[in-house]
């Protein structure tokens, strides 16, 4: 029996799931990391010219114009930092947050561009828009904000993850439900399990985790890479595996040179108690810290825990016990020291379990993304292009390789226009991607999982 094209595809696709989850097991770093560079420039530059010529599916000829313009700003303000010019420019978009503002900004924007034709009606609701989000996220806000899951994913995985994966999925399952296509739900169903399999049933040696040389430098990419991101996600989420702080470790803070005239100077404590203290606690030096209330100078803490004055621990009284009552009664977390050093974060990204887990899932997002999109050449005809734009595509790809393979730092540095764009531009996509979803599954429920009659 004779396959569909599109069953050709959706089955090809589920190979290429397989094969690509096979390489994010053993190889997660290089897997992510050569995608990303070798075959997403490719992706960008064709996505870009394949939503040109369908007006980027926005109601309006001019939409798009707002998501570049966002694009530029943002990609400007990131050359002035890894470029050494306009250091006041990136200054104020960080102080401003401006980088949040835009990215939110250009997702919620891109509902009316692909929902609202009026052009009246869509001016009034985007600058209402922008006037709620610029408050939202506000650097007033800042401190409040910092803890928002939804502000967090809105801001950095928007970006990432979710458009590697979310996104692609809901792409993916339109089609499907839109086509009536068995062979794409089957697609669907090992998007979901491949990569649950992947990250949470495959054995994880944090031993003899493979990293090579260049996936370990690339990935930091002189401190420009996703370094930080992974980092991010795994302290949000509470997934680092966090040491637990000794008496001895304890004691070295506040018998630091300075620290006991510190709490004898402010009256908190009197020499006799102090001495007390310490002699008490160096009887049970090598167990978990678990003592009674003792000041510590706020300067040895981390920025989360630096109060106004000195902080209590395990104090019923103080007027902190809402900010740390997490850690009553319980062996203190090394997190509430001063920041990771550089190998104790390398030791978290590279070789913890939930940093081998993540990354698994992210090279197999990143790549299947990218590998989804040139398999589907026969459906999407994104190569249908004219001649010399395809030729201009092509110049660029080489170039953009030839960057990355020189210096991974310079190519993320210069290619961050056009990744970041092509996020944005793909918004109101993915807008009618939702949509639709909710009009064929409505019809699926009404009429059951038929195929639809073909128009004359």
């Amino acid at each position: 029996m004779n396959l569909l094209k599109e069953d050709r595809i959706n089955y090809l696709n589920i190979g290429l799931m397989l094969i690509t989850a096979i390489l994010a097991y053993y190889f997660p770093f290089e897997t992510f990391l050569l995608a990303y560079a070798y075959l997403g420039p490719l992706h960008y530059l064709t996505e870009i010219s394949w939503l040109h010529d369908r007006q980027y599916y926005a109601k309006g000829k001019w939409d798009n114009i707002a998501l570049w313009i966002i694009g530029i700003l943002l990609s400007y303000a990131a050359f002035a930092k890894d470029f050494g010019f306009s250091k006041d420019v990136y200054d104020y978009f960080v102080e401003m947050n401006l980088f949040d503002k835009l990215l939110v900004f250009g997702l919620f924007a891109s509902i009316l561009f692909a929902l609202v034709k009026n052009l009246f009606i869509k001016l009034f609701a985007i600058f209402v828009v922008y006037i709620i989000v610029a408050g939202w996220l506000s650097p007033d806000r800042a401190a409040e904000n910092a803890e928002s899951t939804t502000i967090f994913a809105l801001t950095a995985l928007i970006p990432t993850l979710i458009h590697v994966y979310v996104f692609t999925g809901l792409f993916m399952l339109y089609g499907a439900l839109k086509a009536r296509s068995v062979s794409g739900m089957w697609q669907m169903v090992g998007f979901v399990l491949i990569p649950v399999i992947l990250v949470f049933s495959m054995p994880v040696d944090t031993k003899n985790a493979f990293l090579s040389k260049f996936g370990k430098d690339a990935y930091y990419a002189k401190g420009d890479g996703f370094y930080n991101t992974n980092y991010l996600i795994l302290d949000h989420f509470d997934l680092i595996e966090e040491q637990k702080i000794t008496n001895k470790e304890y004691l070295d803070i506040i018998t630091k040179e300075g620290n006991k005239s510190y709490f004898l100077r402010q009256g908190l404590i009197d020499t006799a108690a102090f001495d007390a203290h310490v002699d008490s606690l160096k009887n049970i030096a090598a167990r978990p810290f678990v003592v009674k209330p003792m000041p510590i100078n706020t300067a040895n803490l981390a920025p989360q825990f630096q109060f106004d004055h000195l902080l209590y621990f395990f104090d019923t009284s103080s007027r902190y016990i809402n900010s740390i009552n997490e850690y009553r009664f319980e062996a203190l977390p090394k997190k509430v020291m001063k920041s990771k050093t550089k190998k104790e974060m390398d030791g978290l990204i590279y070789f913890s379990e939930f940093g081998i887990m993540l990354m698994r899932f992210i090279a197999f997002a990143y790549l299947y993304h990218y590998l989804n999109w040139f398999s589907k050449t026969e459906i999407i005809r994104w190569h249908k292009v004219p001649k010399v734009r395809f030729i201009l595509v092509m110049v660029v790809w080489i170039a953009s390789s030839v960057f990355y393979t020189y210096d991974y730092s310079l190519g993320l540095s210069l290619l961050f226009f056009l990744s970041f764009s092509h996020v944005l531009l793909e918004f109101p996509l993915n807008i009618i991607s939702i949509v639709g979803i909710g009009t064929e599954s409505l019809s699926i429920f009404k009429n059951g999982f038929k195929k639809k009659p073909i128009e004359s």
